[in-house]
This record gives C-alpha cells, structure tokens and sequence, in this order.
C-alpha cells in the first residue's frame, strides 16, 4: 500500500506519498470540497506541495493509487489561525459590520450586495491585521459575497444571507405656524423623538402603529427641528430641516 505523510509550513500543506511498485494516481480534497486528480506516471515518489491551508480548523483527504490498484487512504486536520471574514454584530437590522483579518497582513476586502456593484475596501494603515467595514442592509432577504486577500495574495471568499429591514419614512412640513409630521415604517413604529432648536427633546410612544401623524405649534420663530423616528426592530431613522 502507498505510504502517505503530511507537512506544514505556516498555511502551506505538503502531502508525499511513496510506494516501490509505482504510484498510478493521487486524489485529494478539503473537508467535502473539489477533488483534484493528479497522474502518478508510475513514480516512486510523489511530492505534492503549495496547497494552501484555508482559515480555521480543516481536514485533509488523500486516497494514493499504486499500479497494482491497491488504494491507501489518509487524512489530516490542520488547524490555521490565518485569514477570516466574520460578521460580529449586526448593529441593527439595516446595518451590518463586516471584519476582514489575518495574522500576517491584510491587503483588501472586496464586497457586493446581491447583484449590485462591487466595493473595495482598504486597511486603515500599511500592515494592518483587520479591515473593518459598516455598511447598509438592503430592505428584505439579501445575499452577502465578501472576499477577503491577504498580504500573501491568498484569497477567502464568504457567502452570507442577511435580512435587512427598511428605515422608516419621516416627512414633514411647517404651514401656518404649525409643524405637520407623519411617520411610517413597515415593521411598526416605536418611538419619534423631536427637537426644536436647543429645547428639551419630546418624545412620542407610538406603540407598533405602522402610520402616525402629529401637529405641533411652533410660533412664528425660526426653528432647526430635528425628528428621529425608531421602529420597533430598533431601526432609526433621523431628519432635519429648518423655516429659515
């Protein structure tokens, strides 16, 4: 039976296989992903080397075929605290923070949207570990592609559903020495907080309605008001605006 040994040089993976009779041909695979096929030509020795080691706790597999047919199998598990793309917290359900990092240095991080346009994103500084990204949730149930590239150029590629709510809508308008406001969000509102120049913000609890509308008195002042309306799920929304 062909003899089969396993290396590692940081999160480089080596598979040598030997066998006097001749090895026919070697599989090996990570975890349940794509086989590679290589020919033996009858070699004795046979050095497989530069396989890249993915991020995180992995196992490879190796069947070596001589040319009497006869099959080894052999696998490994390789532990590598090397590139990794988390999403640690959704901050709330319209907006999500995406972590790119690996040990040795990170080079960028590429990320879409569904079928939207791609974006690239920078460390922070030459050599930086981690790339931090905030960025929107689109409304409904949403797929997430992000590629992470180290300083090596080893590449780590994630695929994420995430389901973002909309923010809610707020309009407002100033007739007659009144400010006219209406609210709606789709999940529910929960609160509208108001503030007019420097006064003491008013809040209103709304409850879960999907519609509210409110007047307010506002004089013949010049007014900043400033509105922000929360719905249920947590998700703010905030506007300004002014009669001067």
């Amino acid at each position: 039976m062909p003899e089969i040994e396993f290396a590692k040089d940081g999160n480089i993976a080596t598979i040598s296989i030997k066998h006097e009779k001749g090895i026919s041909r070697v599989k090996y695979y990570w975890n349940d992903g794509e086989e590679k096929i290589l020919k033996g030509e009858a070699k004795k020795e046979m050095l497989i080397n530069n396989i890249n080691i993915p991020a995180g706790i992995n196992t490879l597999y190796v069947e070596a075929t001589n040319e009497n047919g006869r099959t080894a199998k052999m696998n490994y598990e390789y532990s590598y605290d090397g590139i990794a793309i988390d999403f640690p917290s959704v901050i709330n359900s319209s907006e999500l923070k995406i972590v790119a990092s690996d040990v040795t240095g990170m080079s960028y991080m590429k990320y879409r949207w569904n079928n939207e346009e791609e974006m690239t994103v920078y460390p922070d500084e030459e050599g930086a570990i981690k790339i931090e990204h905030q960025t929107e949730i689109p409304s409904g149930l949403n797929t997430l592609y992000v590629t992470a590239v180290n300083k090596s150029n080893i590449t780590l590629t994630k695929k994420q559903e995430i389901k973002g709510n909309k923010k809610p809508e707020i309009e407002f308008y100033i007739m007659n020495s009144e400010l006219h406001v209406t609210v709606r969000d789709e999940e529910g509102i929960d609160k509208i907080v108001q503030q007019i120049n420097t006064e003491e913000p008013k809040t209103y609890e709304v409850g879960g309605e999907k519609e509210y509308s409110y007047t307010y008195n506002i004089g013949e002042e010049r007014i900043l008001v400033t509105i922000t309306a929360t719905d249920i799920e947590g998700v703010e929304k905030t506007i300004k605006g002014k009669n001067y």
